[in-house]
């Protein structure tokens, strides 16, 4: 085999990744478009809406925390943050597949792209939240270099399990249409069971193992170390939580071929 002939399925391959990719890029561009189409202050949505959720979140459940918490507010809109844009994301991609099922008919492309672009759309916004919050986390003296490590693992964890589980949600979705009134349902008790509004500390022994099947549960505690120096997730509690993000990943991943070969008969 010559040279010529072993260099050709390698550039094929580099050629497919590269299409993959701008066709990723060109449905998240359109996602972002379509969400700010004629608003006028566009990306400062981001942070203005959990700001408000800070305020009155904030307020009310001060009365109710027995334990104080050191930078509460600082504390508590990391939470928000996290919490948003896991939220949306998930609640966005499960019915995705089902919305877009016009242009899944017409071409032909990896139907996963949907989803995903939704995903990557909302870790922009994230991402964009996080600059702002530079100021205030300055004065506050919570972030130092030793939070980058920590922060990274807090975002690799956090798109892999939000990755894993819409995959499984918007395909189930497409045969079942039950699935995104359910997520929507779920999404209001699982907020109360993530420790955004309070500290894991006061949780009871005997319900703390609900928290250990909450994957978020490290998740957020590790934003909220590096962002606003509370307690970092207990080994155990982080070993619990980070095989059960890459049970739900591999799940969501062969959900999705599965059910994807069947998306024209369902759609």
């Amino acid at each position: 085999m010559s040279t010529i002939d072993r260099v050709k399925p390698v550039m094929k391959a580099s050629s497919n990744v590269r299409q993959y990719c701008d066709f990723l890029w060109a449905m998240t561009e359109k996602e972002i478009k379509v969400r700010y189409k004629r608003a006028v202050f566009g990306f400062l949505w981001v942070i203005v809406n959990p700001l408000l959720q800070m305020i009155v979140i904030g307020f009310v459940f001060r009365f109710f925390i027995k334990e104080p918490i050191k930078n509460y507010y600082l504390y508590l809109l990391v939470g928000l943050l996290v919490w948003n844009f896991f939220s949306l994301s998930l609640a966005k991609a499960t019915s995705s597949i089902v919305n877009e099922r016009s242009l899944i008919k017409k071409a032909r492309f990896p139907s996963e792209v949907i989803p995903l672009s939704i995903i990557i759309s909302n870790l922009i916004h994230l991402m964009i939240a996080f600059c702002l919050l530079i100021p205030p986390i300055l004065i506050a003296g919570t972030f130092s270099i030793f939070s980058f490590p920590k922060l990274f693992l807090a975002i690799m964890m956090l798109l892999v399990f939000t990755i894993g589980l819409s995959l499984l949600t918007s395909a189930l979705n497409v045969r079942f249409r039950d699935i995104s009134f359910f997520v929507q349902a779920v999404l209001i008790i699982w907020f109360y069971i993530t420790p955004i509004v309070y500290s894991i500390n006061v949780i009871p022994k005997s319900a703390m193992w609900i928290w250990r099947l909450n994957p978020l549960t490290s998740v957020i505690q590790l934003f909220q170390d590096s962002f606003a120096s509370a307690s970092s997730p207990g080994l155990g509690m982080f070993s619990i939580n980070l095989f059960l993000i890459i049970i739900v990943a591999l799940v969501g991943i062969m959900v999705f071929r599965r059910e994807s070969k069947n998306f024209d008969d369902w759609l």
